[in-house]
């Protein structure tokens, strides 16, 4: 693969971000691909594909009737919004540069859990720098980052247990955890508590301050999902989330107590009657739960830096095949197709998408409907699990730190769990719950596909988006809760959308938001039912 090809993810993603957000002035497509006017001349990038929402360009660049290389275009196009985030550019252009190749061979049917999670090379498809990782050095970001699929091995504390901080199950997980992981023995009236072993390294200071000591490695054979900071062992019950004291793309990963908090909230609304009519309704669907937590402290508050949510592992075998990250799926092999193409063929492109919003998109809209339930299902966090004809049927979803409900539906939620958002920060209005929803579900989640399905040439973009729309139409007949998102979806002009280039471009700490007070930027993108609509009338 020549080098400008390989850089291509890193280009597809700028150029994207930036068109969607109609950064780049006096942009325009025509006959020879598409052109972007710089102080150095007009760029040139050919185009592979289009599709509504999404370019994927090609190989051959020009500046001024010039060759221009991927990396030339990227600095020259990053460098007026500053130095920082040119940097951060170039940085994540290099990262995308060390992944190992994807191979267009292999059969995704047949990825395990952790297969589908390294498999995502790239990172997101519209954001200007998706593997940009401040802090972290190239050899720490081959030993740990996901896409390597490197195995490690977890560093272990011995803490007083008066400065440790922890859920009343978390202690009991965690004695499991450090039997299962071999780690090593402390003295009695000492809690063990794993950490990463990069951030053990750079919060050495805060360990130390809290009287924790390192004790040692555990067994190995932990390897990063596609978050990184959270971690997968085929021996564990639990997959360790824990605080990793670096950027990543527009956040800095360091949890919060307030995200505990949503996640222990979650976990009681599923252990009640709530969980019970979710499992009736939709069996499918399967969430994984992070009931519990534990992290140092200094004597009176918790140390985030050392923070750990103990996530459910259903995944303990090898050589069972997936779920398959939907992430994984959509990206493109560089120059090629994506893995999509492989799965199916194009004869089944309508019925697996149709499926897939059966299975997967559904019961995230009933959620809200009938219970305010707002899950930051994006194409990282779900999962999809497929028959043995190769078409969803189950549906997993992570990452309880992006959950929240609607303040309409507060008083019912919380007869099944008292105090339910008490310092979590994760309820909002229907209007901004509705926003959040759209993005990270349609937007990020169907939309995407939708796009993938069609650059690949496996179906028609206006068919695909007709068969969204009927299933909206029938969701919202059947629906038995409210439907005034199922209205926004199928008669309103715009849908929200997360800007990733005004965000990064800003440099804010994106995590530093709570649910009320939202620090990425936002915009709007045209309805794509309505202009299928009228160009069918």
């Amino acid at each position: 693969m020549g080098d400008e090809t390989r850089d291509l993810p890193a280009l597809d993603a700028f150029l994207n971000a930036a068109l969607r957000e109609d950064m780049l002035a006096d942009a325009r497509f025509d006959a020879n691909g598409l052109h972007v006017p710089t102080e150095q001349g007009d760029l040139v990038v050919p185009v592979a594909a289009r599709a509504g929402f999404r370019t994927r360009f090609g190989a051959g660049l020009g500046l001024a009737g010039r060759p221009c290389t991927v990396e030339n275009a990227l600095s020259l196009l990053a460098a007026p919004f500053g130095a920082v985030f040119a940097a951060r550019v170039l940085d994540s252009l290099r990262a995308v540069r060390r992944a190992p190749a994807m191979t267009s061979q292999d059969d995704p049917a047949r990825w395990n859990f952790r297969q589908a999670e390294a498999a995502m090379k790239y990172g997101h498809p519209c954001h200007p720098n998706p593997r940009s990782r401040d802090e972290m050095s190239v050899r720490d970001a081959r030993r740990f980052a996901p896409e390597f699929g490197a195995e490690f091995a977890l560093t272990w504390l011995a803490a007083p247990r008066d400065m440790v901080s922890a859920t009343d199950g978390a202690l009991a997980r965690l004695s499991r955890l450090a039997k299962a992981d071999g780690a090593p023995d402390c003295d009695a009236g000492l809690i063990r508590l794993p950490i990463h072993p990069w951030q053990a390294g750079v919060e050495a200071h805060r360990i130390a301050a809290a009287g924790a000591s390192v004790i040692g490695d555990g067994r190995g054979g932990w390897q990063a999902t596609s978050s990184m900071r959270s971690l997968h062992g085929w021996h564990a019950d639990v997959m360790p989330k824990m605080s990793l004291s670096l950027r990543l793309t527009n956040s800095t990963r360091i949890l919060q107590p307030r995200e505990m908090r949503r996640g222990a909230d979650l976990a009681r609304l599923l252990d009640g009657p709530v969980g019970q009519q979710l499992r009736a309704r939709f069996p499918q669907m399967h969430i994984l739960r992070e009931a519990d937590h534990a992290a140092l402290t200094d004597g009176r508050d918790i140390i985030p830096e050392t923070l750990i949510s103990l996530r459910d592992n259903p995944f303990r075998d090898p050589a069972s095949p997936g779920p398959l990250m939907l992430g994984s799926l959509c990206e493109t092999v560089p120059g090629g197709r994506s893995a999509m193409s492989r799965l199916i063929a194009r004869r089944d492109a309508r019925d697996w998408f149709r499926r897939f919003l059966q299975v997967g998109i559904a019961p995230l809209l009933e959620l809200r409907a009938t219970h305010g339930l707002l899950f930051g299902a994006h194409q990282q966090n779900m999962l999809v699990g497929l028959d043995h004809a190769r078409m969803p049927n189950a549906i997993w979803l992570r990452d309880c730190q992006g959950t929240g409900h609607i303040d309409s539906f507060h008083a019912a939620l919380a007869r099944h769990c008292p105090d339910l958002g008490r310092d979590a920060e994760n309820v909002v209005t229907a209007e901004l719950g509705d926003a959040l929803l759209t993005y990270y579900v349609v937007v990020n989640g169907v939309l995407h596909l939708m796009s993938t399905l069609a650059l690949d040439g496996l179906a028609d973009e206006d068919d695909l988006l007709r068969d969204w729309r009927d299933a909206l139409i029938a969701a919202r007949r059947d629906s038995r809760g409210e439907r005034v998102l199922y209205d926004k979806l199928i008669e309103g002009e715009a849908l929200p959308c997360k800007g990733n280039f005004r965000t990064s471009c800003r440099g804010v700490n994106e995590a530093d938001g709570g649910g009320d007070g939202q620090l990425a930027s936002f915009l709007t993108l045209p309805n794509p039912i309505l202009t299928l609509q009228r160009s069918d009338a």
